[in-house]
């Protein structure tokens, strides 16, 4: 049974113990397939409920970041491609620079970051 052909099936439930004045035991019968409708309609909702879950925490991680060996030739080739890879970041410690004064050589370290 679909959520919807349940919950139509709820409603006719409810309507008719609303509106007609059914004998006791017809009344307790009506009462215990509703609660069984009931029952198959929230675990419907649950399903989805987990689906739609599980749909965002998809869309809410980040891609996985792929390295690619450069080839200059392709780099060349198709500009848009190379910008959409990754490239490794140095994981060197900075070094700082003496405090020397401002004659500095170009052999010497110097901190950028």
């Amino acid at each position: 049974m679909t959520f919807e052909d349940a919950m139509e099936r709820l409603e006719e439930i409810v309507g008719a113990m609303e509106a007609e004045r059914l004998p006791l035991e017809e009344m307790v019968t009506a009462y215990e397939e509703g609660a069984q409708l009931l029952k198959v309609c929230r675990a419907r909702i649950e399903v989805a409920r987990q689906r739609v879950e599980l749909i965002t925490t998809r869309l809410d991680e980040p891609a996985p970041a792929t390295l690619t060996p450069f080839d200059p030739a392709s780099a060349a080739s198709n500009p848009d491609e190379s910008s959409r890879s990754v490239s490794p970041r140095s994981t060197a410690p900075s070094r700082r620079t003496s405090s020397k004064p401002s004659s500095t050589t170009d052999d010497e370290d110097i901190r950028l970051f």
